[in-house]
């Protein structure tokens, strides 16, 4: 299998840098029925975290995230996914680093001989375009 490329839209919300916090999020996903692809949280600062989503339903999570007080954001990234296979990160990186695109975070599994990253960037169109999107 290749590996598929496509800008996606996650969600961005601050939450309460406490234990607890993401469960209640996704406890409110699973009671709504909303299947969540891809999720990152991590704390900031004190006091301070954030989590991103990568919802299949992202108006639906939306209006979850919403409901519960939270005040998300939309934000574009890049997703790929294909065969986990020894090089395919470095492979993805060097396009972006060959285009000058400087990206601000990423995150990269392989799991079950499968392969997945999100790339995020300030310049979506030129991450899109390095990246075959």
């Amino acid at each position: 299998m290749a590996t598929n490329v496509k800008k996606i839209t996650t969600l961005t919300v601050p939450l309460d840098a406490k234990a607890g916090s993401l469960s209640q999020v996704y406890s409110a996903f699973k009671e709504a029925g909303i299947n969540i692809l891809a999720s990152w949280a991590y704390e900031m600062g004190p006091g301070q975290a954030q989590a991103h989503f990568y919802a299949a339903d992202t108006t639906k999570a939306k209006d979850v995230l919403t409901k519960m007080g939270r005040k998300p954001t939309l934000d574009d990234a890049v997703y790929a996914e294909g065969d986990d296979r020894t090089g395919v990160y470095a492979e993805l990186l060097g396009k972006v680093a060959k285009a000058g695109v400087n990206i601000e975070a990423t995150d990269a599994f392989g799991v079950n001989g499968k392969f997945a990253t999100v790339f995020f960037a300030k310049d979506t169109a030129a991450l899109c375009k390095a990246l075959g999107c």
